[in-house]
C-alpha cells in the first residue's frame, strides 16, 4: 500500500493521539499530576517509612498533610497563572483569524504572554488598517474606473460628432447631436445655442436639449436680449459662472432666462467675428466647474464652430457655383443674377432683352417608364440641343429639374417667339436614347416668354411674366409657345 498523504501545514504524529495531550487544559492537568499526586505518593512513602514512627500525635501527622496540600496548591497556582491566559490567548487569536478584526486581546500580564498579546493587538491592528486601506484604494478605482469609461464614452461622442461634421447634411441636425451629446455630462443638465440675430445685439436660441423637454420647447426659438451676453460675445473669451467665479449679472440672467444657476459661456466664433454662443448649464449647489471638465466643453464648442464654419463655407460655395452638374448650363441662382445684370444693360442702352421659360411635359412619365438613368439622359440631350440654337452672347441655364430658361440680349419678343417655336420643334423631333437604345416616345416642350421693357423693368419682373406665360400654355394644351400679354 501507498504512504498516506499529511496535508499542508500539519505535522505527523509520532505517537498514539490518546497518549500525546492536545490542548493545555489536558496539559494542565497532567502538570498537577507531575507536580502533585506524585509527589504526595513520595511523600506518603517517605512519612510512612521514616516520619510515622516518630509521630506521636494527631497535630503532627495533621501538619505533615497540610504542608503537602500547601506545596500541590502552590505549584497548581502556579501553573494555572500562565496556562490560563495561554488558553484565552489562544481562543481570542481563533476568533481574530475568523475574521472578527474588531477584538482585542486583553493583555493582562506582563511575561512573555502578555507581549504575545500585544504582539497579536498590533498586527490585527496593522490588518485593519490594511482592510481600510483597501477599502479606500478599492473606492478611488471604482471612481478612477467610472472616469475611465465617461472619457472614453465623451471620446465616441466626440468622434461621432467629427464624422458627422465631415458628412453633408442640415447643420440643425448637426447642432440638435452636439447639444445632445452635450447632455450626456453630468456637468450640463441644459445645453442651449444662442444665434445673432440681425444688428440690434439679439440672441436667438437656435438649439436647446436638456432634461425637461418642456422647458427646452419653451426656449426654441426664443428671442433674448441681454447686454451682458452681448459682452461676453463681443469679448470672444470663454466665461465660467460657479461658485469660485461668481457673477452676479451672470447668475441673476441664468436664473431669469433658464432658471440655472452654473454656466459656461463659449462664444463661437468665425471669420474673426462672434456669431453665436454656446452656453451648457447646471442647477447644481455649490458647484464648481473642474478643469477637465471645461477642457471637454471647449472642445464641444470647437465643434459646434466647426460646423456652423464648414455650413457657412458650404453655402458660399454654393453660392458661387454657376454650372448644373447634370447638364451642364448654368445653374438658377447664376441665370437669375444674370438676367438681373442684361436687364440693368438694356435699360441703360435701351436695348431690348428677352427671357424664355421652358418646361417639359409630361416627364415625368420618361422617369416612370424608364427609370432615372434614362431621364438623366434625356436632360443632357435637351441641354446640348438648347446650346446648339443659341449665340455666344445667349445664356442657357436649368431652373429646375425639368425647367430650363434663355436670355436673350438684343432680342425682342418676335425674335423670341421664332426661336422659342424652332426649339420646340427640335426637341419634338428630335429621337431621344438612354445609350444605345432608342426610347420610342418623343417628348414636347412648352415655352412662356417676356420682354424688357413691355413686360418688367427688372429681372425679377420679366421672370414672373415669362412664368405666368407657361402656366397658361400649360392649361390650354401644352406643347406651344406663349408670349406674356
Amino acid at each position: 500500500m501507498g504512504k498516506r498523504s499529511v496535508p499542508t501545514g500539519t505535522l505527523p504524529r509520532a505517537v498514539a493521539p490518546s497518549l500525546l495531550p492536545h490542548g493545555l487544559r489536558e496539559k494542565l492537568i497532567v502538570a498537577f499530576s507531575l507536580m502533585s499526586v506524585i509527589p504526595l505518593l513520595v511523600l506518603a512513602y517517605v512519612v510512612n517509612v521514616y516520619l510515622f514512627p516518630r509521630l506521636n500525635s494527631f497535630w503532627d501527622i495533621s501538619m505533615v498533610v497540610g504542608l503537602a496540600a500547601l506545596i500541590s496548591f502552590l505549584g497548581l497556582a502556579v501553573t494555572r497563572s500562565f496556562v490560563l491566559p495561554v488558553v484565552k490567548l489562544a481562543t481570542q487569536a481563533q476568533a481574530i483569524a475568523e475574521g472578527q478584526l474588531d477584538r482585542e486581546v486583553d493583555v493582562g500580564a506582563t511575561d512573555e504572554v502578555g507581549s504575545l498579546g500585544v504582539s497579536l493587538n498590533q498586527i490585527t491592528q496593522r490588518v485593519r488598517d490594511n482592510m481600510t486601506q483597501l477599502r479606500a484604494y478599492g473606492e478611488q478605482t471604482k471612481q478612477m474606473n467610472l472616469e475611465i469609461n465617461r472619457r472614453i464614452l465623451t471620446l465616441s461622442h466626440l468622434l461621432q460628432v467629427s464624422n458627422l461634421i465631415s458628412q453633408p447634411g442640415k447643420i440643425e441636425e448637426v447642432i440638435t447631436f452636439i447639444l445632445e451629446k452635450l447632455a450626456h455630462l453630468e456637468e450640463a443638465e441644459l445645453n442651449c445655442l444662442l444665434e445673432l440675430h440681425g444688428e440690434g445685439g439679439a440672441l436667438v436660441v437656435r438649439g436647446c436639449v436638456g432634461a425637461e423637454a418642456d422647458q427646452t420647447q419653451a426656449l426654441q426659438g426664443k428671442e433674448i436680449i441681454s447686454p451682458w451676453l452681448g459682452q461676453v460675445l463681443q469679448e470672444g473669451r470663454v466665461v465660467v459662472v460657479d461658485g469660485q467665479n461668481h457673477s452676479f449679472e451672470g447668475k441673476e440672467f441664468l436664473q431669469h432666462a433658464f432658471g440655472m444657476t452654473h454656466a459656461v459661456l463659449q462664444p463661437i466664433v468665425s471669420m474673426r467675428q462672434g456669431i453665436a454662443l454656446l452656453i451648457s448649464a447646471n442647477r447644481r449647489r455649490n458647484f464648481n466647474f473642474s478643469e477637465d471638465c471645461l477642457d471637454l466643453l471647449k472642445v464641444f464648442g470647437k465643434q459646434v464652430a466647426i460646423a456652423i464654419e464648414n455650413d457657412l463655407l458650404m453655402k458660399r460655395a454654393e453660392e458661387l457655383k454657376v454650372i448644373d452638374e447634370l447638364t451642364g448650363l448654368y445653374n438658377a441662382a447664376y441665370m437669375k443674377s444674370r438676367l438681373d445684370e442684361e436687364v440693368r444693360r438694356a435699360i441703360r442702352y435701351h436695348r431690348p432683352c428677352s427671357l424664355i421659360l421652358l418646361n417639359l411635359d409630361d416627364f415625368q412619365r420618361v422617369q416612370d417608364l424608364y427609370g432615372a438613368l434614362a431621364a438623366e439622359g434625356v436632360l443632357h440631350q435637351i441641354a446640348e440641343l438648347l446650346k446648339a440654337q443659341v449665340t455666344e452672347v445667349d445664356r442657357v441655364g436649368r431652373m429646375g429639374p425639368d425647367e430650363f430658361a434663355l436670355i436673350l440680349p438684343e432680342r425682342n419678343k418676335r425674335e423670341a417667339i421664332d426661336l422659342a417655336e424652332s426649339v420646340r420643334c427640335v426637341v419634338e423631333e428630335h429621337v431621344f436614347t438612354n445609350g444605345s437604345t432608342r426610347l420610342p416616345c418623343s417628348l414636347h416642350l412648352s415655352a412662356g416668354l417676356s420682354e424688357n421693357p413691355l413686360d418688367g423693368s427688372s429681372g425679377e419682373g420679366l421672370y414672373s411674366k415669362a412664368g405666368e406665360a407657361l402656366r397658361i400654355a400649360k392649361e390650354e394644351g401644352k406643347n406651344r409657345v406663349m408670349a406674356a400679354a
